[in-house]
């Protein structure tokens, strides 16, 4: 049975039923507009039907994303550890709270002292943090270049990323090299009031509280990001609380975060481009609500939709002969990255071809 990722946007009594989740409509829950009672397993929408209740088959379910509000007991939480089902919970408005992680993820001591070693090493650790920022500017560039020769004429954006790039690859710390990837951003987001063709009251880059439907979209996709790079940094021996641009104390999982870095582009920012474009997704799909932001309950189903068809989506990585998904491709970065700490190959960070 082939495993997805279970999205919960309904507030919901989570439970173990035999080999199987089970899901409630909570009604004693405040009551939230947002979230009905619907879920989605995967990129197909399932409705909690009969008496708002729906059993899943635990081999089923690769991962947890919940945006209402749950309820489960630590009965449950064994279950998913058990079953290595990581549980990601957001808020109603996409914001990132917290993980549970299943316990039994195979453990390395020797990755573990490599990859402190390497956080400790300043040149060691800064060689690291250039490939994600260098992936995440040049896979930036491509989203810019793509929508440039499609009669869209962004070179007065183009080229000081470029520029700024290059610098980039010389930086002497991480400060000036987050300085860089600060201007990097600035930049590329300018760019996005020419990529977006339909109406958009986006003109920079503001998340605490995102303030408009394109900064809510990127929050919310950035998080989904954020919790597929910890699913696959789980399958590996890595440890996600070691990162190498992002300092432990800023996030307690800042791996994830450094890896995410290199996938926004190509699928945050994609997939924003094409509901943007294609009016799948419109200024009438979000309300404003004690200052933030927020994407109504049907435009978030939308988004996750496009979200699995872009997951799932595969394309060939240049110097290989066989085509990988979008997931495929975060956990190789993984692998790659094992490879360098263990001094097997120097770690390359993926650079999208368009």
């Amino acid at each position: 049975m082939t495993k997805n990722r279970l999205y919960i946007f309904s507030n919901t009594i989570l439970k173990q039923k035999d080999k199987s989740i089970y899901l409630e409509s909570s009604e004693e829950l405040p009551e939230d507009s947002l979230f009905e009672g619907e879920i989605m397993l995967g990129s197909g929408a399932e409705e909690l039907k009969g008496e708002n209740k729906k059993h899943i088959p635990v081999e089923a379910v690769d991962s947890i994303l919940t945006f209402g509000t749950v309820n489960f007991n630590s009965r449950f939480l064994y279950f998913l550890s058990r079953n290595e089902i990581p549980l990601h919970i957001f808020t109603y408005s996409g914001g990132y709270s917290g993980s549970f992680m299943p316990s039994s993820r195979y453990v390395a001591g020797k990755i573990f002292i490599s990859q402190s070693t390497h956080f400790l090493d300043m040149e060691k650790r800064l060689f690291i943090a250039k490939q994600f920022t260098l992936a995440a500017s040049k896979n930036s560039l491509s989203n810019m270049k793509y929508h440039n020769r499609r009669h869209i004429d962004l070179s007065v954006f183009i080229e000081p990323v470029e520029e700024l790039t290059l610098k980039m690859e010389n930086a002497g710390s991480i400060q000036e090299l987050m300085g860089y990837e600060g201007q990097i951003k600035k930049n590329y987001y300018c760019a996005w009031r020419y990529i977006l063709r339909n109406p958009h009251t986006f003109t920079s880059r503001v998340k605490n509280p995102p303030d408009n439907l394109i900064n809510s979209l990127i929050s919310y996709g950035n998080m989904i990001v954020y919790s597929a790079c910890l699913d696959q940094i789980y399958q590996t021996r890595l440890y996600p609380e070691i990162g190498f641009l992002h300092e432990a104390g800023d996030s307690k999982l800042s791996l994830s975060y450094d890896i995410a870095e290199i996938f926004k582009p190509l699928i945050t920012d994609r997939v924003i481009f094409k509901v943007i474009n294609k009016g799948i997704i419109t200024e009438n799909d979000c309300f404003v609500k004690d200052n933030k932001c927020i994407i109504k309950k049907e435009a978030k189903k939308k988004f996750v939709e496009e979200f699995e068809i872009k997951f799932r989506s595969t394309l060939t990585p240049e110097g290989e002969n066989r085509s990988r998904s979008y997931c495929s491709l975060i956990r190789q970065e993984c692998y790659k990255l094992i490879e360098h700490l263990e001094g097997i190959n120097q770690y390359e960070s993926y650079i999208s071809r368009w």
